[in-house]
């Protein structure tokens, strides 16, 4: 498949009121966006939002931005073909790290290549559902009562998992009252790698007491043995999140048992082709997946949703109503709606789509309009 034409554009997109994201308040998105084009009309798109500022991982938007225009688009040279994401890949081999901006590209390709295949992208990639069940993400409230009636609708619409973000002083105390208010609800705790086995153990084996679903990333990233003796010592499953963005990640997580779950996120793991090679991973050692997202308009969103359609991923995926969070939305963003299980239980599911590819073309004008800054790869 030969590429003509790479834009990239940096935006920023207002909050409806500020959003919490690793734990610091931001009033407006700044996400990435990229447009693959292949000179017979046809376009595969992709963004990635890993934060306004590095906090949560090495990376953040504008970083990313920068690394597109001075590293990874002149890396590609005067012409570019991609007939694979494994041979897009070995594209960019020699530029270390930098996942988010090297996934753009698989995930634009990705796009381009199930649209010229007349398929949407969740069959594409070999997904076999045709709905998701969705989860919910709560982050730290300033004052309880708000956070107490977003809770309430959140379990009253029938999200069959709730997420509670453990911040200092949001922690034990906050999960014993949704345990004591909604002792059947199905509840995850994600400490996003902020505790260390040294200074918090008698924290982390508290959670015990309150039957969580899942303890996501309780420990540092690279901490993998200590996440393993975890897993081994607690009743809860440990999930990891940060932990993995590469399958060479996956595997030693893998051999050490580090963890029964995994968290993939399209753009931190460097793009669907990646995600899918720690998918397979997880099939052969009979690991759970669940789809995760931070942040995102519905056009990185659709990434999120066609990932969760894999075998392995058996847990709900992360959902945004971002008809509520933000003020402009170049994609068409999903709707949820509830339905009943196998055993009459309702419960909140995105069916997904039909269309090839993501299933919406991103409204050019509105992203171009958005922007802050633009670069682009023409093909000589």
């Amino acid at each position: 498949m030969k590429i003509s034409k790479i834009d990239v554009y940096l935006t920023q997109i207002p909050f409806r009121k500020p959003f919490r994201f690793a734990d610091t308040l931001l009033e407006e998105m700044e996400t990435v966006f990229l447009r693959l084009e292949d000179g017979e009309g046809n376009c595969g798109w992709a963004e990635v939002f890993p934060g306004n500022r590095p906090v949560l991982t090495a990376a953040w938007s504008a970083g990313v931005f920068h690394a597109l225009q001075e590293c990874v688009l002149p890396q590609l040279g005067k012409t570019l073909s991609i007939d694979s994401g494994p041979q897009l890949s070995e594209k960019l081999e020699k530029i270390r790290g930098n996942r988010h901006a090297k996934g753009l590209l698989d995930l634009a390709y990705w796009d381009l290549y199930s649209k010229r295949l007349g398929k949407p992208l969740h069959k594409a990639i070999g997904g076999t559902r045709k709905e998701i069940e969705l989860g919910l993400c709560f982050d730290r409230y300033d004052d309880l009562p708000p956070f107490l009636e977003d809770l309430k609708r959140a379990i009253a619409e029938k999200y069959k998992r709730i997420t509670l973000k453990i911040r200092p002083g949001w922690d034990l105390q906050i999960l014993g009252i949704v345990r004591n208010e909604y002792p059947m609800q199905m509840i995850q705790c994600d400490v996003e790698g902020a505790l260390l086995m040294e200074r918090h153990s008698d924290l982390i084996y508290r959670f015990d007491d309150f039957f969580p679903s899942l303890l996501e990333q309780p420990l540092p990233a690279s901490e993998y043995v200590g996440h393993a003796m975890l897993q081994d010592g607690m009743r809860v499953g440990i999930g990891l999140d940060e932990s993995i963005t590469t399958l060479h990640q996956a595997q030693i997580a893998i051999d050490l048992q580090s963890a029964g779950t995994f968290c993939l996120k399209p753009g931190k793991v460097g793009g669907l082709t990646e995600a899918k090679a720690i998918h397979d991973a997880c099939g052969a050692a009979e690991l759970s997946c669940y789809s995760g997202c931070d942040g995102a308009t519905s056009v990185g969103y659709r990434f999120v949703a066609a990932l969760a359609a894999l075998e392995r991923f058996t847990l709900p995926t992360d959902y945004l109503r971002l008809d509520e969070i933000l003020v402009a939305d170049p994609g068409m963003p999903l709707h949820p709606i509830a339905k009943p299980d196998e055993k009459g239980n309702q419960r909140m599911v995105l069916e997904l789509w039909d269309e090839p590819g993501i299933g919406t073309e991103p409204d050019l004008g509105l992203i171009e309009k958005l922007s802050v800054a633009k670069c682009s790869w023409v093909s000589e």
